[in-house]
Order: C-alpha cells, then structure tokens, then sequence
C-alpha cells in the first residue's frame, strides 16, 4: 500500500495487514524463538515487524517471514491502537524513518564505489 497523496498514513481499516498463513515448519520455527531465544534475540523479530508492517515505505521482502506471527499480530494491533486514539506517534513510526535514512546513506556510499557492491551488517550476538 502507497503512501496516500496528502502524505497522511492510511487510516486503521487500510493499514497494511500481516499475510498469516506460514506454514507449520516456519510456526515451529517461531514457537523456539518464544520460548528460548532472550529479549535481545526476540527484538529482531520485533523490528522485522516493524519493518514489515511498515511496507509502504520501507522495503524488505523477508521481514514479514522473520517477524512471525506473533509479533506481526502484536505490533499491527499497536498500529491499529494508535491511529483509532489519534496519537501524536504511531508504533513503528521511528523505525521506518531510521531504516529509510541509513538506507539512503548505505546507497550513497555504495553508489560512491560505482555501485554493484553488497553491504552485509552482521547483528552483535550473545
């Protein structure tokens, strides 16, 4: 879904919607993370929420498939929250405009090099 023309997010009824059909070995997969990963491991799925629920303006394929369904769920009913009590911010607002930054500068500096290059950012692990 596209930004609207007035530069407005699309009200609560039109916001973009989790796809939640996985299949069971990709809800396996999300059932070990909820129960062994630790808060620092489970907040990368929250920011692949993030960034999936914010697909009008943020582009990444895969974040829907590494958020799962539960932060997916948990993050589109703050979204959901937020806009039907008017709040000043919106969940997720922060991270769609700090991935949009540090994706401009990573193209930039990629472009700079004559582009062609690939960028791997390695998480800081336990």
């Amino acid at each position: 879904m596209a930004y609207e023309q007035n530069g407005r997010l699309p009200d609560h009824q039109n916001w973009p919607r989790p796809e939640l059909l996985y299949s069971e070995a990709l809800r396996e997969l999300h059932a070990t993370i909820e129960s062994d990963w630790d808060s620092v491991k489970r907040s990368a799925c929250q920011t692949a929420a993030g960034r999936a629920l914010w697909k009008h303006v943020v582009n990444d394929q895969l974040a829907e498939l590494f958020a799962g369904e539960t932060y997916l769920t948990n993050l589109y009913e703050k979204i959901k929250n937020d806009r039907m009590n008017n709040a000043r911010e919106v969940s997720g607002v922060i991270l769609a405009v700090r991935t949009l930054w540090f994706e401009s500068k990573l193209e930039a500096a990629l472009e700079s090099f004559g582009g062609g290059a690939q960028v791997v950012l390695l998480g800081a692990g336990s």
